[in-house]
């Protein structure tokens, strides 16, 4: 039988910010105020994060610092005033401490006063109260005495000027205890006889906030959200609100296509954020990180080994799940490896393998090439009759496009006829004399989604490497693409073989192997 869910905790707690509303509710305060203040710092436009924040913060500074960047960011909002009372209510000893109380002035011994007439009853409907004779005890200084009934003009005492200091004394108090309350009300503190600061102007950008735009903040769509605060912005160029979060719209759309392996299109919101805010510190962090990652593939595509290693794990050392950086790692310590065992440095060489062989771990052809190496590194005796090292200038791939078909040549002997793919209309691949410029048991195209398995590149198109491979895979769903369509030209500007003469061509071709992609095989054999 299943447990029943737990009613201190949340069902899903994936939004920070109603997670955190759901720890205040429970009454788990501290954690409340610790889960807000990550939102507010992630999220510094948040007024609902940092109203919540004002009424669980213990500390009154916290509380007031958050209750006043809320009103900042838009001085009209409804629950300010609610707000505003919950901070009074929570600190009322501390803020009633702010307020300075004037003291009453020293008690002076009241002027006997004659009278022929009875002072009234405290029973009266006035219940005005009674001036003391020869009383020498203080007058209170919180109390205001109501006017005592006058006698008739023709028996009427003078007032004493000791008494009209007490009046005027008393009112003075009142009136700053008034001002004191005002302020307790209010949620300020403000000294007695100090100047109040001028009201800030609210935002234009605050009052007319679109609706449209709250839609496309919920739905996280920052495309949408970036046309319609740059449209606001021609007609408010100067509001801070506005700009602050156009900012936040770019910083976000440009991590969104950094998600999706489009490094190149994101570079450029990353460095429109900068320009909106150049301290924005996540903004200049994703920009360099851009920066450098593009420079890694640079180098990779330029067959520029050691230099796009560099870049690239740079890259990696801050950011380990990067996207496409440990694949493209993968390849150039791969690829590293081969030259440097092509140079005859083979600890070089074997070093660089090994680090292939770290990053992917599953794949088994780097082992194999340190098979290799550690064979050629080991004593041997040498054989009676020499063996010729495998020469790569005798071995020729040929591919002809409207037959659809490769030959294969080693020392001008034709070795294999196998059927291909070639680009479709539109993305043909590209004729002319080419060389495998790298090999990868299993290469991933970003673009599409796709492993590529007996991956041979032979060009560059772009920032895109074409090659010979066998039937690609999409990854998470095993669907084997173009299967069944061999012999016809349906692929992106690669070379598709079938798996099995994928493995054979894989095996049998090396790096350096030349690859001649021609219009017809029939005219290449003719002349």
């Amino acid at each position: 039988m299943s447990q029943p869910p737990d009613p201190t905790r949340p069902a899903s707690p994936v939004d920070p910010f109603q997670y955190a509303v759901h720890l205040a509710k429970a009454g788990r305060k501290l954690e409340a105020r610790d889960a807000l203040r990550r939102v507010v710092a992630a999220q510094p436009v948040n007024q609902a994060a940092w109203l919540w924040l004002s009424a669980v913060a213990p500390d009154l500074a916290e509380a007031e610092a958050a209750l006043t960047q809320a009103r900042s960011i838009n001085p009209l909002h409804p629950s300010l005033a609610q707000a505003e009372q919950w901070l009074a209510k929570r600190f009322a000893t501390q803020l009633s401490n702010r307020v300075t109380i004037l003291p009453a002035p020293a008690p002076t011994k009241p002027t006997k006063i004659a009278t022929t007439q009875p002072m009234p009853s405290l029973t009266q409907a006035h219940k005005p109260a009674t001036l003391p004779v020869e009383d020498s005890r203080p007058h209170q200084a919180a109390t205001l005495p109501m006017p005592s009934p006058q006698p008739p003009a023709e028996t009427r005492p003078s007032t004493p000027l000791s008494q009209t200091w007490h009046v005027v004394a008393l009112i003075v108090v009142a009136v700053a205890a008034t001002i004191g309350l005002s302020v307790l009300f209010l949620g300020l503190t403000l000294p007695v006889g100090a100047t109040a600061p001028e009201p800030t102007p609210v935002d234009s950008f605050l009052r007319e906030r679109p609706a449209a735009l709250d839609e496309a903040w919920a739905s996280r769509d920052w495309s949408r959200a970036i046309a319609i605060l740059e449209g606001l912005r021609q007609t408010q160029p100067d509001s801070a609100a506005l700009k602050e979060q156009l900012t936040h719209a770019y910083l976000q759309q440009g991590i969104a296509l950094r998600h999706k392996g489009f490094i190149e299109e994101a570079r450029p919101m990353f460095e429109q954020a900068l320009r909106l805010n150049p301290s924005q510190l996540r903004a200049w962090q994703e920009d360099r990180l851009a920066e450098t990652y593009l420079q890694g593939v640079k180098h990779y595509q330029a067959g520029e080994w050691q230099k796009a290693i560099e870049s690239l794990e740079a890259v990696r050392a801050e950011d380990g799940a990067y996207v496409h950086v440990k694949d493209l790692l993968y390849s150039a310590y791969y690829n590293h490896g081969l030259a440097l065992q092509g140079a005859n440095k083979m600890k070089q060489a074997r070093d660089a393998l090994e680090m292939a062989i770290a990053l992917r771990p599953d794949l088994p052809e780097p082992r194999r090439k340190i098979a290799e190496i550690e064979f050629a590194l080991a004593p041997q005796t040498a054989p009676a009759k020499p063996i010729p090292p495998a020469s790569v200038k005798d071995r020729l791939i040929v591919v002809g496009i409207a037959e659809q078909r490769m030959w294969v040549f080693d020392k001008n002997k034709q070795v294999f006829d196998f059927v291909v793919s070639t680009g479709e209309p539109g993305r043909d691949t590209a004729i002319g004399e080419f060389e495998i410029l790298d090999k990868i048991d299993v290469a991933y195209a970003a673009t599409w989604n796709l492993d590529m398995p007996y991956w041979m590149g032979i060009y560059w198109a772009g920032t895109l490497e074409n090659g010979i491979h066998s039937l690609p895979i999409v990854r998470h769903t095993g669907y084997k693409l173009w299967d069944g369509y061999l012999g016809q030209r349906v692929s992106y500007g690669c070379v598709i073989l079938g798996d099995e003469d994928a493995a054979t061509l894989y095996e049998w071709a090396e790096v350096g192997t030349k690859v001649k992609i021609v219009w017809s095989l029939a005219d290449w054999a003719g002349k």
